[in-house]
């Protein structure tokens, strides 16, 4: 029988995740003391932003593919050092040249860790729960993203303010202790495929490259919603219909709470029911409940919101898991692909949807953002796999647990 507990090696990288973007949830916190501090204008605080943008997810293709060509498990501690010891010295810089060096600094390391972060659960779990695997692991992102913040206004709130930004060193320093530890854990060698590949159970990799195309668009697709929601969720409910701000910043923060649940959910139930069914069902699910946000009433606006960033964000651990299996051998390349570059990309959508807001209204942003799932619906039906069928039983993998 398959054993569908989530290992040690698991739980340790998706904790140093949840340490490494601790610096992501930190920046935007620590931005208006910096603003102050330097005297700077708006320009230059979004080109801060640009600069972690670029460097901490962008880029990470690049990693993603070194990494896959030249094996380096030693990218994951040290990509978690610079992240957290770039954060701990921002704090201390003494002129906007040197903060910007910094914030590329801590981009580095975010983007060094991710790939072969990825990688890491790819290599120490089977086919059976890869995507409950890689759940674990992006909620680690996900909770210390939102940690980050909360760690970095308590330090700003002690005397001293942005001196006390060196504590950020300290979660960093230990858990990259722990994984050099545990590196020969986390860096199993993989056995090649046993059973020869015929054309019936080729794996996804050997379908044309149009295929790992077709996933990318739909994770742009997938985080335009995503910015755009966290984005003008606020702007609409606060500034359009005359809601307060913290009724606005509830429903931002129940969406994020929400798309943590659905992140474990969806890598559990693609397992059981395959990638490409969490991955269709989750946009078509979406539609509807875009169509209805805008029409909310407060009362129906936070469950909405809710059930909106729980299958909305359900897809996020089979989009990386597949990709891993459409490109074996180069499992670091596909996690750079689908987490960092695609939905750094994603992002610049919310430039779009603000041309839109100021020359429109924000209702036409929602409009816009309501018909997304559409197309990326329609991406995901021809994606390789098939419906309500686990893909463990859809091709032969070394990994894939074998049937009692």
């Amino acid at each position: 029988m398959a054993n569908h507990s989530v290992s040690k090696p698991v739980l340790l990288v998706a904790l140093s995740h949840a340490c490494t973007d601790l610096s992501a949830g930190a920046l935007p916190i620590l931005l208006p003391f910096l603003k102050s501090a330097f005297a700077l204008s708006y320009s230059q605080v979004g080109f801060i932003v640009l600069m972690q943008n670029v460097t901490s997810s962008v880029i990470q293709p690049v990693f993603g593919y070194i990494t896959d060509r030249y094996p380096l498990p030693w990218l994951v501690p040290v990509g978690l050092i610079l992240s957290g010891l770039g954060m701990a010295v921002t704090g201390l810089a003494t002129s906007y040249a040197s903060l910007l060096t910094i914030v590329i600094i801590t981009g580095l390391g975010i983007a060094a860790f991710h790939p072969q972060g990825a990688k890491m659960i790819h290599n120490t779990t089977q086919i059976h729960n890869r995507g409950q695997s890689m759940a674990v692991f992006s909620i680690g992102g996900n909770l210390g993203q939102a940690c980050g913040s909360v760690f970095m206004m308590s330090l700003l709130a002690l005397p001293g303010q942005t001196n006390n930004t060196l504590y950020f060193c300290l979660p960093a320093f230990t858990l990259a202790a722990l994984l050099w530890m545990n590196l020969h854990t986390l860096s199993p060698k993989v056995p090649p495929p046993t059973t020869p590949v015929t054309k019936k159970n080729r794996p996804a990799a050997s379908l044309p490259i149009a295929m790992v195309s077709l996933l990318l668009a739909y994770i742009f697709f997938r985080s335009s919603i995503s910015a755009g929601l966290t984005t003008y969720i606020p702007l609409y409910f606060a500034d359009h219909l005359g809601g307060s701000y913290s009724f606005a910043s509830y429903l931002v923060s129940g969406y994020l709470l929400s798309g943590v649940a659905g992140t474990y959910v969806g890598g559990v139930l693609g397992d059981k029911f395959g990638r490409k069914t969490i991955i269709l069902g989750s946009m078509v699910l979406t539609l509807p409940l875009l169509l209805l946000l805008p029409h909310a009433t407060e009362f129906w606006a936070l469950p909405i919101v809710l059930l909106t960033g729980f299958v909305y964000i359900a897809s996020f651990s089979s989009t990386t898991v597949l990709a891993q299996e459409m490109l074996p051998g180069y499992e670091a390349l596909a996690a750079s692909l689908t987490i960092g570059f695609s939905i750094g990309l994603g992002g610049l959508a919310v430039t779009f949807l603000g041309y839109v807001a100021d020359h429109f209204s924000v209702s036409i942003v929602f409009s816009i953002l309501s018909l997304i799932p559409i197309p990326a619906a329609l991406l995901a039906f021809f994606l390789p796999g098939r419906f309500f069928r686990p893909d463990y039983l859809s091709h032969s993998s070394p990994t894939a647990p074998k049937e009692s």
